[in-house]
């Protein structure tokens, strides 16, 4: 008969070998496999900054993605101008600590609409906090001090992880 060291051990190590939801979760071919195929600069900015291996995919996030149209209006603004820390920065002002589902999200804009970004616990500054907004007719709007962006789609919502689509760049 096997001693209740070695069973737990053989338990244990059969729930390792168990593949995890978030295991094979691929942040940058979200966006890249979206069928409306908007979002593959975004794809492409996420894995050249390395933002994709630095996110815990076991954590709940969600991330707000900036759309082709919007990185082509970010340009514009001076967005590839910046050096390469201010981009990562930047999407970091595109992520709160939590996993908001679309239901949540809109109902927490109802409670709450004002949300820290990883951008506001890093730095501690709320001038990079995230204002959520629910209009009448639904559509939903993130904001910052400078800048509004419509949420366009819900891309993935995979507990632990929801991505949705933005219009444009919540440049700080």
């Amino acid at each position: 008969m096997l001693n209740p060291p070695i069973i737990i051990i053989i338990i244990l190590s059969l729930l390792s070998s168990l593949p995890s939801p978030s295991s094979s979760f691929n942040l940058t071919q979200f966006p890249a496999d979206d069928p409306s195929h908007f979002y593959t600069v975004a794809s492409s900015e996420c894995h050249s900054l390395g933002f994709d291996t630095e996110i815990d995919t076991h954590s709940p996030v969600t991330l707000f993605v900036l759309d082709d149209a919007a990185f082509a209006n970010a340009a514009s603004a001076g967005y590839k101008e910046l050096p390469v820390a201010n981009n990562y920065f930047i999407w970091q002002c595109h992520m709160i600590s939590g996993f908001f589902t679309t239901s949540f999200l809109t109902q927490n804009a109802k409670v709450w609409h004002s949300q820290s970004t990883v951008g506001t616990e890093i730095i501690g500054d709320n001038k990079f906090m995230l204002n959520i907004i629910v209009f009448p007719n639904g559509s939903v709007e993130v904001s910052n001090t400078v800048v509004r962006a419509i949420v366009t789609r819900n891309i993935v919502n995979e507990n632990p992880i929801a991505i949705y689509g933005v219009s444009e760049v919540l440049l700080p």
